[in-house]
């Protein structure tokens, strides 16, 4: 775990290199909101087998499965006018 600011940065990073060089980056983490800040798709896992995948924004506006709809619903809100992931 790395502090909020250097966190930002190290993301910033990674999404500067994937769109400066076109890369594919294998991002595996428990937050699903630094998933979608740096990614195109978006592989959602439970007990090694995957549950939903997709775009981003299909996976985290328009989630079909339920695991994927309960991890969602633990995301806190940043801001109300802000649409609720999954809604």
């Amino acid at each position: 775990m790395l502090d909020a600011s250097l966190r930002v940065n190290i993301l910033n990073v990674l999404a500067d290199l994937r769109r400066d060089y076109d890369l594919t980056i294998l991002f595996i983490t428990h937050d699903i909101g630094q998933a979608c800040y740096v990614s195109d798709r978006v592989l959602v896992m439970r007990r090694a087998s995957w549950s939903s995948s997709g775009s981003t924004d299909e996976v985290i506006f328009n989630p079909q499965h339920d695991y994927t709809q309960r991890l969602l619903a633990d995301v806190p809100r940043l801001h109300p006018t802000l649409p609720e992931p999954g809604h």
